[in-house]
């Protein structure tokens, strides 16, 4: 079967690695229990929810990093200019001092990566700070007829969200994160944050956003990936890890789930391979738009091995997507990110 993925890999010309982006991540609390790190108390956004400990804030420096290239551009603050231009009245050209006057967001967000794989590392939720990308727009005075708002980099990279999306409350240009200036490879010293849409939209180091009546894609969309990008409903385990032996008792189950802009609903855990699903204990998250803690007590009934499974239902009531034995087969997030419930294998003994 492993010889079968990758067959299939090489005939879609996606590559062991399928999207590429995945490299280059960093430790994130999903990574930290990966590694075999369950308890993590007195770490930086670490909380425990009744037993299960995670952290629900994402340090700056192991917030997972990806870009289309490993240049960090070396930007000074003092000397920057933010662009604003194309189908504008007032073409703008914003210093960090003039932005940093206009602040009025402050939220927590979730941002995934769209080559993120189901149980995969690079997802994190932390603190923004910055200003609405409304205000700036309004500020350049837009003109009729523009279809999509297109985000310059200073690396070279673009990519584009359409107009209505531009307008929302929730959209903004941020330069802090988690009460500190944005790290350098977080994309200091300016960002897109659009919640509920994959990372690759997200666009670090802006130096230009361009208003178009064109249909602006992308790098990425021009590679065949989502244009839209939307995060479907995600769930994942990070109690008890993959292949953990736990005593016959009970035993507190963890994790994270997040549904975007839709946030979770319910989250539901199976034992039995996915015969019967029982309901989670969800925290209350930080934000509309940061994942979710859950956990659940459960009683394994007997000794043995044991596949555990998640999945999640939006506030739209709508059930997390199963990957199907196609897409299990390929294992991959092309083109719209990954599909799937995360699943653990774990022993059930007793304790002497």
């Amino acid at each position: 079967m492993k010889l079968l993925r990758r067959e299939i890999l090489k005939i879609l010309g996606l590559g062991a690695a399928g999207f590429g982006l995945g490299d280059r991540t960093m430790g994130t609390a999903l990574a930290e229990a990966a590694k075999g790190t369950e308890h993590v108390a007195a770490m930086k956004g670490t909380v425990n929810f009744k037993g299960f400990t995670a952290k629900e804030i994402t340090p700056n420096e192991e917030f997972y990093i990806t870009s289309y290239s490993d240049n960090v551009p070396a930007i000074s603050s003092g000397r920057f200019r933010l662009r604003v231009d194309g189908l504008v009245e007032r073409p703008l050209s914003l210093s960090m001092k003039e932005l940093d006057g206009m602040l009025d967001m402050k939220e927590y967000v979730t941002l995934e990566c769209i080559g993120n794989p189901v149980g995969g590392s690079a997802i994190g939720n932390a603190l923004w700070e910055g200003v609405s990308l409304k205000k700036i727009i309004d500020m350049a005075g837009p003109r009729a007829g523009i279809i999509k708002t297109a985000f310059h980099a200073e690396d070279g990279y673009s990519d584009s969200i359409p107009y209505n999306l531009s307008l929302a409350p929730y959209v903004f240009l941020a330069w802090r994160m988690n009460g500190e200036p944005l790290p350098a490879r977080h994309g200091y010293p300016l960002r897109v944050i659009v919640p509920g849409i994959y990372g690759m939209k997200n666009v670090k180091w802006l130096s230009r956003i361009e208003l178009v009546n064109y249909d602006f894609k992308g790098y990425w969309e021009k590679q065949g990936w989502s244009d839209e990008a939307v995060i479907p409903i995600k769930s994942q385990i990070l109690m008890p890890m993959e292949g953990k032996t736990i005593p016959l008792a009970p035993y507190v189950l963890g994790g994270v789930a997040f549904a975007g802009r839709y946030g979770i609903r319910r989250v539901q855990v199976s034992w039995d391979g996915e015969k019967t699903w029982h309901d989670a204990e969800l925290k209350q998250p930080l934000s509309p738009w940061a994942w979710t803690l859950w956990r659940y007590d459960w009683k394994p009934p007997k000794e043995g091995s044991y596949t555990l499974s998640v999945r999640g239902v939006d506030r739209e009531g709508r059930l997390q997507e199963s990957a199907g034995i196609i897409r299990s087969l390929l294992g991959t997030t092309f083109p719209a990110g990954a599909k799937g419930y995360h699943s653990v294998e774990v022993k059930v003994r007793k304790t002497s």
